[in-house]
């Protein structure tokens, strides 16, 4: 028997978002947690007589948006932390450094991130070094795949100057061939593992103003993409690394329908634990994926590559891992019922991930599809891949926008490759959408624009408007791309029986159909996660 509605919400509802239409209502029926009606407002209102009714208006209402890759506690620490993402010079990034460092107690760590690559002098660190005086200090690249460390971090993380290069990562050296504390991928997790961040209760303040911001936008929920390795865990989920148990003891209290991926070290912690990719460790809160960095980023240069970059020392980048090592951890996951989440921006690492997949053959019945995360660069014939493989392409639109100039300089030869949304789409692939804040900023609705049009709302050029993706494409890689991504049939929309999360929009249907300027300042004025309100404007 269909339970009776409590909720009715009258507007323009978007009832699902399809990659080539959008299914509408004129009203949704909620009762309890689940959507139990959606049709014409006549109907619904019918057979909801005593229930509470919110009409909307010409309101658009969509189901609840999914940020299918973030670094939810990396957000709330970069709340915290010295902000380097707008810095436009060397002087600047030395000021801000300076200024957040003379704020802190003696001894404390300097915390910080986002630097552009362009805004660090290699040939001048020692005004950085004076900048923190005698403490350790890590500021992390706009890409996340660089830091900079103080000596002061240096010394803690016993880093020699004459360290050798660590396999997968690189240390850059000064002109004597020391170590200059600018470390790249598998070369950073030294410092890591030693830095003193937020964490556990002191974290509190900083993820509750997150979890509200997300919220905001129209967010209700989100899968946290994990760490590099397992170090800095807490609590009783201490083993599966830093963000993983920090997320799974914080209190987020039904607000937020979160998915944890955890480091691909911890999957035979997980295992001890009993957990696996869909087990359940609160009404909100589940397993994901496990991480695994396949290959760098392009701002780092460390992104792997077929052919050399065009700028800078020319090289092929970084691969992080081996094909044995990726044969070997496939088979362990896959035992474990894990599914793999792997980073593989460069078209060589995407094409050894490819290969693992397909060499690995069939997944256990039950297990999500793997995923690959960023996909940032395609030779033709891997795009085809993803739906022969059932891989899901985990995407993130505003890399691509934030990257161009990056681009132009360094993959010159190949830009028409880059970022191949519509082709991956074409080509039957299952696109899911997400932020990867807080490299990037969180907004969907900018994620969005991007999608349509390859670039900022300021600017006036769509870069590569071949591989742009209509609106109906981009809603549905931000709804139905993520709950298919992780098996789910009652997550994405809002027909019968699908749970209840939902945003009360700012904006009619038309204007985002229209996707123009507009749909980048599009925001929530309600939301909802298993009908239960948890932003009202």
């Amino acid at each position: 028997m269909t339970p009776r509605p409590t909720l009715v919400i009258l507007g323009q509802v978007v009832v699902a978002a399809h990659p080539d239409r959008i299914e509408t209502a004129e009203a949704v029926a909620i009762a309890g947690d689940r959507v139990v009606a959606s049709g014409r407002r006549d109907e619904v209102l019918d057979g909801a007589r005593d229930a509470r009714v919110i009409d909307a208006g010409d309101a658009a209402v969509v189901p609840g948006l999914h940020d299918f890759h973030l670094h939810l506690v990396g957000m709330a620490r970069a709340r915290r932390g010295v902000q380097l993402a707008d810095v436009a010079s060397y002087d600047e990034l030395v000021g801000r450094v300076a200024a957040g460092a003379a704020a802190l107690p003696s001894g404390a760590w300097v915390m910080g991130r986002g630097w552009p690559e362009a805004s660090l002098d290699q040939s001048d660190l020692d005004r950085l070094e004076a900048a923190v005086g005698d403490r350790p200090a890590l500021l992390t690249a706009h890409d996340g795949h660089s830091l900079w460390a103080s000596s002061a971090a240096l010394r803690m993380a016993r880093v020699a100057a004459d360290a050798p290069e660590p396999a997968g990562g690189r240390f850059e050296r000064d002109q004597r061939g020391r170590v200059n504390g600018v470390l790249r991928e598998r070369a950073m997790d030294a410092v890591q593992a030693v830095a003193v961040q937020l964490s556990g209760a002191n974290l509190g303040e900083p993820l509750d103003e997150q979890v509200t911001e997300l919220a905001a936008y129209g967010i209700t929920g989100a899968t946290d993409a994990g760490d590099y390795n397992a170090d800095n865990g807490i609590g009783r989920y201490a083993a599966l690394g830093d963000s993983f148990s920090n997320l799974a003891e914080a209190v987020i209290d039904g607000r937020l329908r979160l998915t944890i991926d955890l480091p691909w070290q911890a999957i035979g912690a997980a295992r001890t634990l009993g957990l696996h990719t869909t087990a359940v460790l609160d009404a909100t809160r589940r397993v994901g994926w496990a991480k695994l960095h396949a290959d760098g980023a392009l701002g780092s240069r460390t992104a792997a590559l077929f052919e050399p970059y065009t700028c800078g020392a020319g090289d092929r980048g970084i691969l992080r891992v081996t094909p044995d090592e990726l044969d070997r951890l496939l088979a362990d996951a896959t035992s474990s019922d894990i599914a793999l989440a792997v980073h593989a921006i460069g078209d060589r690492a995407l094409a050894e991930v490819l290969d693992a997949f397909e060499r690995a053959g069939t997944r256990p019945a039950g297990l999500p599809p793997h995923r690959i995360e960023h996909v940032q660069l395609a030779r033709p014939t891997d795009r085809e891949r993803f739906a022969a493989l059932d891989i899901t392409a985990s995407l993130q639109p505003l890399h691509c926008p934030s990257d161009v100039p990056t681009l132009e300089a360094c993959w010159a030869d190949r830009t028409q490759l880059a970022y191949p949304w519509r082709s991956l789409a074409g080509a039957g692939a299952r696109l899911a959408f997400g932020s990867d804040a807080p490299i990037e900023p969180p907004d969907p609705w900018l994620g969005m624009f991007a999608a349509v049009h390859r670039r900022y709302p300021h600017q006036t050029d769509d870069w590569h408007a071949d591989q742009a993706l209509p609106f109906s494409a981009a809603l549905s890689a931000y709804t139905l791309g993520p709950a298919r991504a992780f098996g789910r049939d009652d997550e994405g929309h809002l027909r019968p029986n699908a749970v209840a999360d939902l945003a009360v929009l700012d904006a009619d249907l038309q204007t985002l159909l229209a996707a123009d300027e507009r749909l980048a300042a599009v925001r929530s004025v309600l939301t909802l996660v298993g009908g239960r309100e948890t932003y009202r404007s």
